[in-house]
């Protein structure tokens, strides 16, 4: 079984907050979370510098990568153990996932090309850099991902930049949850976000993600 959550639209300090806490609290069962975004925000990966950021308001993630500028993207954050993934390749890890994107954007009628080899980047913007098995789709990368890995689990964390009418994102989630699930031979459930949960990602929004000590730490 794969937990799927379809969230609804939420400010960059909550997303990476329920993300968070999402790792945190795993068990067992991996897990899928889709989201959206309420406005225009910029998240930056974990070890960016401060003052390489063009924009004066972000959020730190707590995964690696480069600078996202998020509004009309899905993203998503996935939770999974070594009992059911290979949590030790990060190349394999974004291959697969970024397989299950592919198929998923094909269904929506958005036809990408994986690239096999790694490009090089031309900034530290993450749609500007080119690494094996991102998804391009008329020359620009829409699709790239990062993780965190704590012991035998990770934390996948990406995005997809295809601007999706608000019917075909949703069918975009529901058909991602089933094609990833799919990827490790498991059906997908949908389950829901209750208060308890949304309680503990506020206490981490508080301690990290509106907190400046965190967001300028490097």
């Amino acid at each position: 079984m794969l937990h799927w959550i379809k969230d609804t639209y939420r400010n960059a300090v909550m997303n990476m907050s329920i993300d968070e806490m999402l790792f945190n609290e795993y068990g067992d069962i991996p897990v899928l979370r889709t989201y959206y975004w309420d406005n225009a925000y910029t998240t930056v990966g974990y070890f960016q510098k401060a003052k390489d950021v063009i924009v004066k308001d972000f959020v730190r993630r707590f995964t690696g990568g480069f600078t996202v500028n998020h509004q009309h993207d899905i993203s998503y954050g996935f939770i999974v153990s070594s009992k059911d993934w290979n949590v030790y390749s990060q190349d394999e890890t974004y291959k697969i996932i970024h397989l299950a994107i592919k198929k998923t954007l094909e269904e929506c009628g958005i036809y990408t090309i994986m690239l096999k080899d790694k490009a090089g980047y031309s900034n530290s913007i993450c749609v500007n850099t080119f690494y094996t098995n991102d998804l391009v789709y008329r020359g620009k990368k829409i699709v790239g991902s990062c993780l965190r890995r704590r012991g035998s689990k990770i934390m996948v964390q990406g995005s997809v930049h295809a601007h999706l009418d608000s019917d075909t994102a949703d069918l975009f989630s529901r058909l991602f949850a089933k094609n990833l699930s799919s990827s490790i031979n498991k059906s997908a459930m949908e389950i829901k976000l209750d208060d308890h949960y949304i309680q503990k990602a506020l206490s981490i929004a508080k301690e990290r993600y509106s907190n400046n000590v965190w967001n300028n730490k490097y």
